[in-house]
């Protein structure tokens, strides 16, 4: 039986999905609620994620088993509806804005890395991948950088603990007064407009009838939310697992040290290889046929990303990390309507912090023995501590004034 948030799962997700794709490839698993498929295969999920009429995204939680307490948008809307809400945002992830903050997210990386780059030894998760996701979102929506903790760990221990768990309950409960500051800055603007986000969506509209209609107060926190959550927490994961990735191919490792023209490439083939957001579910809306599988209305359907990614149909040696794979249609940001709408910045920052990781820190090591995957890996799959060694370095000429 198919059960994501397992240790055995944690342990090798990549075995289960083979193993999936080869006995099984629409299974169906009673493992939670009324049961649930799984497709592993990458022309299934890339077919349901595309037909959102018959695959939706609306009526409830795309995660398995149901855990958000609230709605995130525009996740959780099928277009057109779904096509408008991410119009609103649109203008904070274009080319032309992601290259305007890429001097700050060189910034926030340098200032991290000088925190620890004098000791000689980090934690890869808790002093790098946390920080520089969590000053950037805080950056992008407006919010002091110095706030991330305050979002950023009730974010992560709310996607990486079981349900429940205590500290899983216990972000939840951070969660409800992170979406509060997020009302609270709605309602603001509403009479003090600016330009950050909570502006962007008190000015925001949808089609409505013949004409349009301004956001919901409701739907522009949930919005906002979901700017939160998608701005933390995968690219968190992806962060740490390349980093340790990389310590384990030391010949890769040093290529992309001597040819950091090639980290664009390298960045796109680990999202692959270890792609963080597992998958989300859609709800069958008719009866349709899947790989000889009848799925009936009102089922819930895994489209496990992660599964399509290492899918031998598609990618050449789909076990083995090639930098250089072009085309390298992966599914780690999904595909179609609700492809990630921050891909293009998320992919900078790992970009960014892998190329000053690499210059900085050298040929680091990692404590393998005291790595540690985050306690579930069901919805994202990473690693919740990576102890790494490297030898001892300057702080960068950019924060060196301040020490």
């Amino acid at each position: 039986m198919f059960d994501h948030h397992t240790a055995e799962f944690a342990a090798d997700p990549w075995g289960v999905y083979r193993d999936l794709r080869e006995r099984c490839p629409v299974a169906h698993s009673t493992a939670y609620e009324d049961g649930f498929w799984v497709l592993s295969r990458y022309a299934d999920i890339r077919r349901c994620a595309l037909d959102t009429e018959t695959f939706s995204s609306e009526g409830g939680d795309l995660l398995i088993p149901a855990e958000n307490p609230d709605r995130l948008l525009p996740v959780q809307a099928d277009p057109p509806l779904a096509t408008a809400y991410r119009k609103v945002i649109m203008p904070l992830f274009t080319a032309s804005a992601v290259r305007a903050m890429r001097p700050d997210i060189e910034r926030y990386t340098d200032e991290t890395i000088d925190e620890f780059i004098e000791r000689g030894e980090c934690d890869l998760v808790a002093d790098l991948a946390l920080a520089v996701p969590g000053k950037v979102t805080m950056r992008l929506v407006g919010w002091p950088e110095t706030d991330w903790p305050d979002v950023v760990l009730p974010i992560r221990d709310f996607s990486t603990y079981p349900a429940d768990a205590p500290e899983r309950l216990a972000a939840a409960e951070q969660l409800a007064g992170i979406r509060q500051r997020a009302r609270d800055n709605i309602r603001q603007r509403a009479t003090e407009p600016d330009t950050d986000v909570a502006s962007m969506l008190v000015r925001g509209t949808v089609p409505h009838g013949t004409g349009s209609r301004a956001l919901t107060e409701d739907e522009a926190v949930d919005i906002m939310m979901m700017v939160l959550f998608g701005g933390v927490d995968t690219t968190v994961a992806a962060i740490g697992n390349m980093l340790l990735y990389l310590e384990t191919d030391p010949r890769l490792r040093a290529r992309l040290g001597a040819e950091p023209e090639l980290i664009p490439g390298a960045v796109d083939e680990l999202l692959r290889y270890e792609a963080p957001v597992q998958g989300f579910a859609r709800f069958v809306r008719a009866d349709t046929e899947i790989g000889e599988r009848v799925v009936a209305t009102g089922d819930k359907v895994f489209l496990a990303w992660a599964a399509a990614n290492r899918d031998p149909a598609v990618f050449d040696e789909p076990d083995t990390v090639r930098p250089e794979r072009s085309p390298n249609p992966h599914l780690a940001f999904g595909i179609g309507a609700h492809r990630c709408i921050g891909a293009t910045l998320a992919k900078v920052e790992l970009e960014v912090v892998l190329r000053k990781a690499l210059a900085r820190l050298g040929e680091y090591t990692v404590r393998h023995t005291a790595v540690r995957p985050t306690p579930s890996c069901g919805t994202t799959f990473g690693r919740q501590r990576i102890p790494a060694r490297f030898v001892p370095g300057p702080r960068s000429r950019a924060t060196d004034n301040v020490r």
